[in-house]
């Protein structure tokens, strides 16, 4: 259900703001299929279904109430649903609960870039295994961190900090339940760099953090998307050219030069000109 809404969602957009093209579309269909296995484990089983009838959401949350600037999403990981928002959700997204409340994870496209679904579904993965690798009455112990950035309806962006934390599992200890909680880092002026970790406290003497490594840099596939024009402009600004320098020596307009700068930001999903240096240096675009 869930890859079918996303493809649509992706047909759906094709000339809109969100464009995927087949690369990340295949790395982000590829990475939620293990995933959503993972994540639904419990699906539909007697013990589930009991279980969600007897899960008190109000109770759980109660215990939030002391947080000035979150917003929470709670997922029934089962059946790959968003159950419902609070908080700060329409300050941080400006976007209202119920544009969210009882739709799929196909949603999650409209806040989050595609890098970051796709190493949230990897890293949900390695989560998932390292889960059911521990003892059954261990599990209600171990959470998942992650930084992410948030896409807000007005086109700016927040740097979060995000805790999937699971409330309510079934007779045979797998997840139904997650508490998504983010947190805005926004103002604390942190380096904007992605981290991943498992958190087991399991044993309060010895909590262990776990970091959750990728194989590979996993990035929108820039060097697909960028065209030659594009990345000769990289290259000069690369080297600290100012766009009239560039223009002077591509033999341009500046009116093109910033164009191109424009639409590399858009595709590399960057907010600055320094930070799409600095990844296409680390991805060897350049």
């Amino acid at each position: 259900m869930w890859l079918k809404s996303i493809k649509a969602n992706r047909k759906k957009n094709r000339n809109a703001t969100l464009k995927m093209n087949k690369s990340d579309f295949k790395d982000l269909i590829k990475s939620f299929q293990e995933f959503a296995q993972l994540s639904q484990k419990g699906n539909k089983s007697k013990s589930t279904i009991e279980s969600k009838q007897r899960f008190d959401l109000e109770k759980h949350l109660s215990i939030f109430g002391s947080f000035d600037r979150y917003l929470y999403a709670i997922a029934d990981v089962t059946d790959l649903k968003i159950v419902q928002v609070g908080g700060s959700f329409f300050e941080m997204t400006g976007y209202e609960p119920e544009e969210f409340e009882h739709k799929s994870y196909h949603k999650l496209l409209k806040i989050h870039t595609i890098r970051d679904l796709i190493r949230g579904a990897l890293g949900g993965s390695k989560y998932y295994k390292y889960l059911y690798a521990q003892p059954p009455e261990n599990r209600m112990f171990i959470k998942s961190n992650r930084t992410v950035d948030i896409k807000r309806k007005d086109g700016t962006r927040l740097h979060c900090l995000a805790q999937g934390i699971p409330l309510a599992f079934n007779d045979k200890m797998e997840p139904i339940y997650f508490l998504n909680l983010l947190t805005d880092l926004t103002h604390i002026k942190l380096e904007k760099t992605y981290s991943h970790f498992i958190v087991d406290a399991s044993n309060p003497q010895k909590v262990k953090t776990i970091p959750i490594q990728f194989s590979k840099k996993i990035h929108p596939s820039t060097k697909s998307i960028l065209t030659k024009s594009e990345i000769n402009v990289l290259k000069l600004l690369a080297n600290g050219n100012s766009s009239k320098q560039i223009a002077d020596q591509l033999h341009i307009s500046e009116h093109t030069v910033k164009n191109h700068r424009k639409n590399m930001l858009r595709k590399y999903e960057c907010t600055s000109s320094a930070e799409l240096v600095k990844r296409a240096l680390a991805d060897g675009i350049i």
